[in-house]
């Protein structure tokens, strides 16, 4: 794009979504700045080195819907390693599914993706529809058993309360069907998921190498009462073209004058908690890498339960063979989620040696069933480019770093394309080099 580098774009944010916008602009030839209020970048991602071992805490998997980063990662000599051996009750995740009543596995896979796929288009072509706003406010495991694919029901033990998307009885299908396509599903069911052996956070270090972040830097107000968006920070202010917010929207509207659409959007979501804690045992699983249960996935009702684990090396120094679990953990405290880590490992026959390190993450932006039904999807759509700002990250799109980089795509490509046909009534920023900054008094 001609002369681009003449916009002023603020990010928002310096995790997936914000890191793959910031790469987006550059090649159009735009250099955003990125505002991340933490001292680190990548978000989610969170991996730890424990001796020779690397634990991921956050982020773990690519699908084979990552096309695009895994091309990032080999630009970045990341390399990846197909995740070892996954059983769900103790027998591989395919045998669990298949084991499902009713027709053939393939033909209610075939009935989902054709189900889903309409499902999605319609939200995306007539999200204002009134079938549509129906369909998509009904429960995963509700129009799961309407489709009468009872197989498919198991799979999403799997493939979507497992990983932390939700309980299938909380979660709407129009959620779900945003991320869960042929390709997701046969990751989860073929268990065809890789890990970067360097990590994910040596990845997003190495990716982000080129752009301007500013670490530390947490935007304390948003002001958008004038022809362009001023940004402020600790004892700064700066003036630009455009804003991406890559941050959860209850967070962004206290840092800004939400609009009453914006506000309605961030009213419509209830973000989970998830809680991922690296343990040391010397009697759990060993001879496969991943385990799941059942008994935790199927209903909200166990929140809390240890969903499952997978395998992460073993350290002497830190207690045994180390393992990082995985548990729902909203409206409970610290001391319950523990108590009931100890219980379930009992429950399970297994001993917890040492409890080396917890993270709870503000994880899965759950959108509310009502709010569904009241046309989200629309509201969704109508908030990008309000007020000069555009939106990107899990909000919008979902957890899966795939989902994210493509919605931080789509946003880059719609904002570009306004900010190009609104140019004649932008300043030319490119004399002062791109600097237009004002210091608080």
């Amino acid at each position: 794009m001609k002369n681009s580098d003449r916009y002023r774009i603020a990010i928002i944010g310096a995790g997936p979504a914000g890191l793959s916008a910031a790469r987006f602009l550059q090649e159009q030839g735009v250099r955003p700045v990125v505002f991340e209020a933490n001292d680190r970048i990548g978000g989610k991602s969170f991996s730890i080195l424990n001796g020779d071992n690397l634990n991921e805490m956050g982020t773990c998997y690519t699908t084979r819907a990552h096309t695009m980063i895994k091309g990032w990662m080999k630009e970045n000599a990341i390399t990846l390693k197909r995740l070892g051996e996954a059983r769900f009750d103790g027998q591989s995740v395919f045998n669990y599914v298949k084991q499902g009543p009713g027709a053939p596995l393939p033909i209610q896979v075939t009935r989902f993706i054709r189900k889903a796929g309409a499902l999605r288009r319609a939200i995306r072509d007539h999200p204002d529809d009134p079938a549509t706003m129906q369909e998509a406010s009904l429960s995963t495991i509700d129009w799961v058993r309407r489709l009468n694919i009872p197989k498919i029901e198991l799979a999403m033990h799997r493939i979507q309360t497992t990983q932390g998307y939700g309980y299938v009885d909380e979660a709407t299908i129009g959620q779900t069907v945003q991320w869960c396509d042929l390709q997701y599903l046969l990751s989860g069911v073929l268990n065809d998921l890789h890990m970067p052996e360097q990590g994910w956070s040596t990845f997003w270090e190495r990716f982000a190498r080129p752009f301007d972040i500013r670490l530390g830097a947490a935007v304390t107000g948003l002001d958008r009462s004038g022809p362009q968006p001023v940004i402020h920070t600790r004892g700064t202010e700066e003036v630009f073209d455009a804003v991406i917010s890559t941050i959860p929207m209850q967070l962004f509207t206290n840092i800004a004058k939400a609009s009453e659409l914006e506000q309605r959007v961030a009213d419509s979501i209830n973000w989970k908690n998830y809680t991922t804690t690296l343990i040391a045992s010397n009697d759990w699983f060993t001879g496969h890498q991943v385990i799941g249960y059942s008994r935790a996935s199927r209903s909200s009702e166990l929140r809390g339960a240890i969903l499952g684990g997978r395998a992460e090396g073993e350290s002497s120094d830190l207690g045994g063979r180390l393992y990082v679990t995985g548990q729902f953990s909203d409206g409970l405290t610290p001391d319950e989620l523990r108590e009931i880590l100890f219980a379930d490992a009992a429950l399970h026959g297994f001993t917890i040696n040492n409890v080396i390190l917890q993270k709870t993450w503000q994880y899965f932006p759950q959108y509310r069933a009502d709010a569904v039904g009241s046309g989200l999807f629309g509201d969704l759509r109508r908030v990008q480019g309000h007020n000069g700002t555009w939106f990107s990250g899990s909000t919008f799109s979902h957890e899966l770093v795939s989902s994210v980089v493509s919605r931080s795509q789509a946003v880059v490509r719609d904002m570009l394309v306004s900010l190009k046909t609104s140019r004649w009534s932008l300043p030319d920023h490119s004399a002062a080099g791109g600097q237009n900054v004002r210091f608080a008094e």
